[in-house]
């Protein structure tokens, strides 16, 4: 089984040490204490308070030529990048404007364009992560990108892990984490198919504390009596690395109150282990409007647990109260029932609404205005 040994995803400000530097200009070139607001203004189309902002921001005052910062541009451009998605990038990280394009910043970008970040993706990895250009490219992005390769086995695991993190910061101490969080949830017997799945999901929670993510697996195994061996177990640890005992100690007891017995909740944790991230008014608003509202038991709330990972106010009640009407008309009997329709998306549902409209005219727009639902074509 293959052991890891490096790390990801620490925050630095790495302009305090980047190997990124204002280009000096030549004394022929046109000096104005107002000349890269202009600039920001006439190329990017920034608005005068954005430009001067972003100069301030970039430390860009002290510019006396632009002809740097048209050979970045031009390199952004040829990369593919229209204006929209230059101006994104300028307005995260305005001291791109001083790089050197062909020494710092072609090299860097040339990298995650072949790794298939590219457009878009490249503009949020660099929204992200304004301080990734200075990073040295073989010290930290190589390495990092390196060991991402080898734990989740293909440049597009790579790309999805990046897009779901928020930080794309490579050091030794990151790396070290990393890898000996690997080490144990493979000590603790989970393959590596479900690792890879696990960090994909949730690359930045493989950077906490190695003692708690070893105390959560037994937590969730021994006191939730999640098994290592169901797929449910690796996102009930995923849940509760932010949660403390008496935290679900006290959703246990909001589920007691209703009058759940334990192994109805365990049994529900099982299931549904992410109604441990739920606020306890959350837990009680639904649990009031599903038992003593609706009249679902626990064992029917168990068997469609999907209903605790759905809004009240935004989907349930109003699409509760549609098929309540249908009903009242005869319109529908016990099909669809009200789990069905939560889990439409919210134009076949309209869709669904709209099959009815010579029935009850208007009966999309009551829905929509009722309950303030965002209009779908």
């Amino acid at each position: 089984m293959y052991r890891l040994s490096g790390g990801i995803f620490r925050f630095r400000h790495a302009f305090q040490y980047s190997t990124i530097s204002p280009v000096h200009p030549s004394s022929g070139d046109r000096s104005s204490t107002n000349l890269m607001v202009d600039y920001l203004i006439h190329s990017l189309r920034f608005t005068k308070q954005d430009a001067v902002s972003l100069s301030a921001k970039g430390n860009l005052t002290h510019l006396k030529s632009t002809i740097n910062s048209d050979l970045v541009l031009d390199l952004l451009k040829n990369y593919g990048l229209n204006l929209t998605q230059i101006k994104e990038i300028v307005s995260s990280v305005p001291k791109i404007l001083t790089c050197k394009a062909n020494k710092t910043l072609e090299p860097k970008i040339r990298v995650f364009q072949e790794l298939g970040l590219s457009g878009s993706d490249l503009v949020s990895l660099v929204k992200r992560n304004p301080e990734m250009f200075g990073f040295g490219l073989h010290t930290r992005i190589m390495p990092g990108l390196n060991l991402l390769r080898k734990i989740l086995g293909s440049d597009e695991n790579v790309i999805k892990a990046i897009n779901r993190s928020r930080w794309l910061c490579f050091t030794n101490y990151s790396m070290k984490r990393l890898s000996t969080n690997i080490s144990a949830l493979q000590n603790f017997g989970l393959m590596n198919e479900r690792i890879v799945k696990f960090m994909i999901s949730n690359p930045e929670k493989l950077m906490v504390s190695p003692k708690l993510l070893e105390s959560k697996m037994s937590y969730v195994e021994e006191k939730l009596g999640i098994s290592r061996d169901l797929p449910s177990f690796i996102h009930a640890v995923s849940v509760t690395l932010y949660c403390t005992d008496s935290d679900i100690e006290k959703k246990m007891q909001i589920f007691k109150s209703f009058g759940w017995s334990d192994s109805e909740i365990a049994m529900l944790f099982r299931n549904q282990p992410y109604c441990l991230n739920k606020s306890d008014g959350n837990l009680v608003e639904k649990l009031e409007y599903y038992m003593n509202e609706i009249g679902y038991t626990p064992l029917y709330l168990i068997s469609c647990n999907s209903f605790f990972t759905f809004s009240l106010k935004k989907r349930v009640i109003p699409r509760n109260k549609m098929l309540s009407i249908l009903k009242e008309k005869a319109l529908v009997n016990e099909k669809p029932n009200l789990i069905t329709i939560v889990s439409w998306s919210e134009q076949k549902f309209l869709n669904f609404l709209r099959g009815f409209e010579d029935d009850i005219p208007g009966l999309c727009e009551t829905y929509i205005g009722m309950f303030d639902i965002k209009k779908v074509p």
